[in-house]
């Protein structure tokens, strides 16, 4: 008698279904609420941008049952309407921590498991389990479809036809809100299949080929995340959907425009080996791309005492996905465009303007201090980073170098940084707990105080920092984000 093998989504839907908070190790219990802290923080310093406050504009006009907490807000809204806004607002300054598949997930793993977990009056552990599963399926599926970019004989030769971050923050919200809602794996497997129908755009390409942003840059969030929740639901409800979406020659994959898969990635280590645990953190709000030169930067500076006034001339090595003409930009235009150059990020950097919304005001777009050395960086393919195929293994990289060549004093400082700060697999660059408060205090307070907010004490911060690390522990999610709205900068 033969034994039926269960598909790849039944596999995956299981695990998204079934997994519960006592079978998941310390460690991602823990990096699970240092997430929750990184991303609430993000989603609060995006308040007062233009960005941030059209989002909150339209979750508002689209009103709803006031049942989840919008970053922002004074009331709630609907669980759809706070996993699009807030997931949105998450991603506006591109301080969210990014997966090393090249994409951010952790906005729509967050607030879709956030959005349902008030809703549905579930508990911290819950949320918990909520996030490692949704962070997973996310990882997982953009692992299994590649990196978004073509590489031939070792060389990055373009950006793929098709593909992109939207697949994994898709799949990240899917996993997470199928989770939180309580679904069989029967349920489950038709939420992949709505979900996964109903997937955004892939627009890679024509983001890469931009000399000015949108807003949502290469995915918006927050659609990304509303399609989680809406899958969900749905499901829950009795609405059906592609069984076996992840299967076979014509799997999401193929839909999606990925020119390969790998199975064997998809459903490696399932259970056991947690893809959180991979992400890293961002300590500056800019690409994931240049953080390497900007880590050999701060560096140079922290050890040679060097002041922005001394810099002569910077040259920028950077990666071969971090030459395109949006990255050379040596004046943006607008803030979202600003989050790409390297000129920006360095400056900002080199002047040490508070890593938050400061980095994109009018002042930082604009003071002759910034612009002039902004004219100074001139950007330049880092030669140990240009074969990035020896630096990936199974969809993902571990590192790819970046460096700075410093003209000051009379001679050229140099530094090179294979990791940047913020990865999490050296001891170096692992940015501590400590260091994950600082940025959330810096969002809260910079953006309470360009909407005109007051700014907390140090006493309200820290007990917002223990609220959110400590959320495994909380009987109620609801109470904690009732409690945390004092906090949080709101119109």
């Amino acid at each position: 008698m033969s034994v039926r093998i269960a598909t790849l989504t039944e596999r995956l839907a299981d695990f998204a279904a079934a997994t519960t908070f006592d079978e998941l190790p310390s460690a991602v219990v823990t990096e699970c609420g240092r997430l929750l802290l990184d991303t609430v923080g993000c989603a609060a310093g995006a308040v007062g941008t233009e960005s941030g406050r059209i989002a909150l504009a339209y979750a508002d006009r689209l009103g709803g049952h006031p049942v989840a907490t919008v970053i922002g807000h004074t009331r709630r809204s609907s669980s759809i309407n706070a996993a699009y806004a807030n997931s949105r607002l998450a991603n506006v300054l591109d301080a969210d921590e990014t997966f090393p598949t090249s994409a951010h997930f952790g906005n729509a793993t967050t607030f879709s498991a956030l959005a349902l977990a008030e809703e549905l009056d579930r508990s911290g552990a819950e949320l918990v389990t909520a996030l490692a599963v949704g962070f997973d399926v996310g990882a997982r599926v953009g692992s299994w479809m590649g990196a978004p970019f073509q590489v031939r004989d070792g060389q990055v030769v373009g950006w793929n036809e098709l593909g992109g971050p939207p697949a994994s923050v898709t799949w990240a919200a899917i996993g997470a809100a199928v989770s939180i809602a309580g679904l069989t794996g029967e349920q489950a497997q038709h939420a992949f299949g709505i979900g996964g129908a109903n997937c955004p755009q892939p627009t890679i390409r024509k983001w890469a080929g931009s000399d000015v942003q949108p807003m949502y840059k290469y995915a918006d969030a927050g659609w990304c995340a509303s399609v989680g929740v809406n899958a969900a639901m749905l499901a829950g409800q009795g609405s059906t959907g592609f069984l076996g979406i992840l299967d076979g020659e014509d799997g999401f994959w193929k839909l999606y425009g990925s020119p390969s898969h790998d199975d064997d990635v998809l459903l490696r280590g399932l259970g056991r080996e947690w893809q959180i645990l991979n992400t890293t953190y961002k300590p500056w709000p800019c690409c994931r791309w240049i953080h390497h030169p900007l880590t050999a930067l701060t560096r140079l500076m922290g050890e040679h005492g060097l002041r922005p006034e001394e810099i002569e001339h910077i040259v920028v090595r950077a990666n071969p996905l971090a030459l395109t003409p949006i990255f050379c930009d040596q004046q943006p235009a607008d803030a979202l465009t600003a989050e790409f150059s390297h000129a920006h990020g360095i400056a900002m950097a080199a002047f040490g303007v508070p890593a938050g919304p400061d980095w994109y005001s009018d002042d930082a777009l604009n003071d002759d201090r910034y612009r002039a050395m902004r004219a100074k960086v001139t950007v330049e393919p880092e030669p140990r980073s240009q074969n990035i195929a020896e630096w990936m293994g199974g969809g993902q990289w571990r590192a790819v170098p970046g460096g700075v060549d410093v003209d000051a004093r009379g001679t050229t400082f140099a530094a090179t940084a294979d990791y940047a700060l913020g990865d999490p697999w050296t001891t170096d660059t692992r940015l501590p707990t400590s260091r994950l408060a600082e940025k959330f205090a810096t969002m809260v307070r910079s953006s309470r105080a360009e909407i005109g907010a007051p700014v907390p004490d140090d006493a309200a911060v820290d007990r917002a920092v223990s609220l959110l690390l400590e959320i495994a522990s909380a009987p109620s999610v609801s109470e904690v984000m009732d409690e945390l709205a004092a906090l949080l900068p709101a119109h």
